[in-house]
């Protein structure tokens, strides 16, 4: 019973920083809204494997939102621990999709989801989110939700001749650097600053 208490807690603290609010100086305007890109990058494969990867993310952490917000701890205790685990690939993640977006490190989970034209809420019965809250745990220690693996194996592919990406190169961001979009008018970057 510590233990689901702990998790529970640990989730909630999780859920907190990676939900937190975006800096108010570095907010998108509605105007600067209709000049970023929105949806994948197809000619990018290290950045569609960001987006692919973020689509996993927002998948686990809506059902694992849910979840706990339903009252079913081993299901919030498994999301707790996987994003305890998965922490260093998302916060890369964070990174890189939010340079692409927003032009800056870090942005709410929430908005890299609606850039990547992604649904905000689960839409399903109780009884099948009674199925999934029940089987999170489980499905959480299966290889599929282990995104450092997800990742690896996109770049090895890509690396190696991916026939869906022919003569694509793996460009791999450095950690320092951020650029806001291409699109964004030099202007709007500066009325934020």
């Amino acid at each position: 019973m510590k233990r689901a208490v702990l998790a529970l807690a640990l989730g909630l603290a999780i859920t907190t920083v990676f939900a937190r609010e975006l800096p108010p100086q570095r907010s998108v305007t509605p105007v600067q809204a209709a000049t970023l890109p929105t949806g994948y990058v197809f000619d990018n494969p290290q950045l569609l494997a960001q987006q692919l990867l973020w689509g996993i993310v927002h998948g686990v952490r809506l059902l694992g939102i849910t979840c706990q917000a339903r009252g079913y701890s081993g299901a919030a205790e498994a999301y707790a621990d996987w994003m305890d685990r998965q922490k260093n690939r998302l916060q890369a993640a964070e990174r890189d999709l939010a340079r692409h977006y927003f032009g800056r490190d870090t942005a709410a989970p929430e908005d890299i989801s609606a850039a990547l034209l992604l649904k905000p809420a689960l839409d399903i019965s109780p009884e099948l989110l009674a199925a999934a809250c029940n089987s999170l745990p489980e499905a959480l220690q299966k290889e599929r939700y282990d995104l450092e693996k997800f990742y690896a194996d996109r770049r090895a592919a890509i690396e190696h001749g991916d026939p869906e990406f022919p003569g694509a190169v793996w460009l791999e961001p450095e950690n320092n650097e951020s650029k806001p979009p291409a699109d964004v008018p030099v202007e709007a970057e500066k009325e934020n600053e």
